[in-house]
């Protein structure tokens, strides 16, 4: 394993049982027996560090968006989809956690959300569409309720883990189920009925 990916890799693991703010660069390099200047050969400030990440996670999501498209079109895709969706979030648990935080710290994670929230509504109003065309959507719903769906996506994905940790604080397949469970009900309303 690359150095770069070895700092990213301890990065992840001490943001994510520690939190952005009570580790330091030091704390990274020495959790993986790197002097501070070979850190920061690699990223200069956590910062830097915090954006690879946030692209990583980026990153993921286009493979899954585009998997989505590439992938059967039934019902059982969509809980595929959403298991991995939750495996994401559990993943870079910190960047979900302190979202906005980052967001307002680090101005290129902002507009690089704005963007991706941008490719998203149409790989979603895409695959809405597909649903549609197969009989598992309705086909009546106006793009802008598809649009009023994938931004309630965005808020179930970026948020649950947040309401998670203040109320139930589900671990494990708990937590996975409670999530999927909450995709499940809010496409119910667009799930086509069969007679």
């Amino acid at each position: 394993m690359k150095t770069k990916e070895k700092i990213l890799n301890a990065a992840l693991q001490l943001y994510n049982e520690q939190g952005i703010r009570s580790v330091t660069t030091r704390h990274i390099a020495a959790s993986i027996g790197l002097s501070g200047g070979n850190l920061h050969y690699h990223f200069k400030h956590t910062e830097d560090i915090i954006r690879a990440l946030f692209n990583e996670l980026a990153s993921a999501y286009d493979d899954l968006m585009l998997n989505a498209q590439q992938a059967s079109i039934n019902l059982a895709t969509i809980d595929a989809l959403a298991a991995i969706s939750f495996q994401l979030v559990n993943k870079y648990r910190f960047i979900f956690i302190n979202f906005v935080e980052i967001a307002n710290w680090i101005p290129e994670i902002k507009a690089s959300y704005g963007q991706l929230i941008q490719k998203r509504e149409q790989q979603f109003v895409s695959f809405f569409d597909a649903l549609a065309q197969h009989g598992i959507f309705r086909d009546d719903i106006p793009t802008s309720n598809k649009l009023g769906l994938v931004k309630q996506f965005f808020i179930i994905s970026d948020f649950w883990l947040s309401h998670n940790e203040l109320t139930r604080q589900y671990r494990g397949e708990d937590a996975l189920n409670d999530y999927k469970k909450t995709i499940n009900l809010l496409l119910w309303p667009y799930i086509k009925r069969f007679e």
